[in-house]
């Protein structure tokens, strides 16, 4: 199949690599017919981050199970699917509290050695640990393009927002308006927060003493 594959820093190919197989009966493989690429294929892209030669990169996919391991339950050959930026094991003591970014055998697609060997997605096909919890169906209807964001850039945005415990009536101040930040803004407001002055609400500029202040609250700084 044909893979992005990372060379050396400013250097990538496209190039022929071995098709996945399953290796554990959780696994699934996936047809992969959208990819994106994150801020973090760039710095692998800049030799900010080491990853070896000839390694496969990507980690924002959607696609079609094409196989899938005999203790799959969830899925079923044939379903459209977006999935997670990363595997987690779902039983460690992190992952029972739900924060599955810190499992203690947690895989990262595309990131080499150092995040777990993880082949990534910019790939005609992946394979893809733990099918059940890293993977979703897509809804009927969504397009490609949509459900792209689930598995890392809206997922991104929406975890800071609820880590910020942000509330309704709440000014939000999002730095950066990337993708990410973007889907941040997205996430703020479906929360209900406002934006911009609204009464005692009100965001001042880096160089104006960086003041947040809640509605009816102190300012936070």
């Amino acid at each position: 199949m044909r893979a992005v594959t990372f060379q050396a820093p400013g250097e990538v190919l496209v190039e022929d690599v071995s098709e996945p197989q399953l290796v554990d009966p959780t696994d699934a493989i996936v047809r992969i017919e959208a990819s994106g690429i994150c801020g973090s294929d760039l710095h692998i892209f800049h030799g900010r981050v080491k990853i070896e030669p000839g390694f496969t990169i990507g980690h924002e996919y959607v696609g079609t199970v094409i196989a899938a391991g005999e203790n799959v339950r969830e899925l079923e050959v044939g379903d459209r699917v977006l999935g997670c930026f990363q595997s987690a094991c779902g039983r460690c003591f992190f992952c029972r509290r739900g924060w599955f970014h810190k499992c203690e055998q947690s895989r990262t697609f595309g990131h080499g050695a150092a995040l777990g060997s993880l082949p990534g997605t910019q790939a005609e096909q992946a394979l893809v640990p733990n099918a059940d919890l890293v993977l979703r169906r897509v809804p009927e209807g969504m397009s490609d393009d949509v459900a792209l964001f689930a598995g890392d850039v809206m997922g991104t945005g929406y975890h800071a927002v609820v880590e910020s415990g942000l509330r309704p009536g709440d000014v939000a101040a999002v730095l950066g308006l990337g993708p990410v930040g973007l889907c941040a803004v997205q996430a703020a407001l479906a929360v209900g927060c406002g934006a911009g002055d609204r009464g005692r609400q009100r965001v001042r500029a880096p160089g104006d003493g960086r003041v947040l202040r809640r509605a009816g609250g102190a300012p936070r700084r």
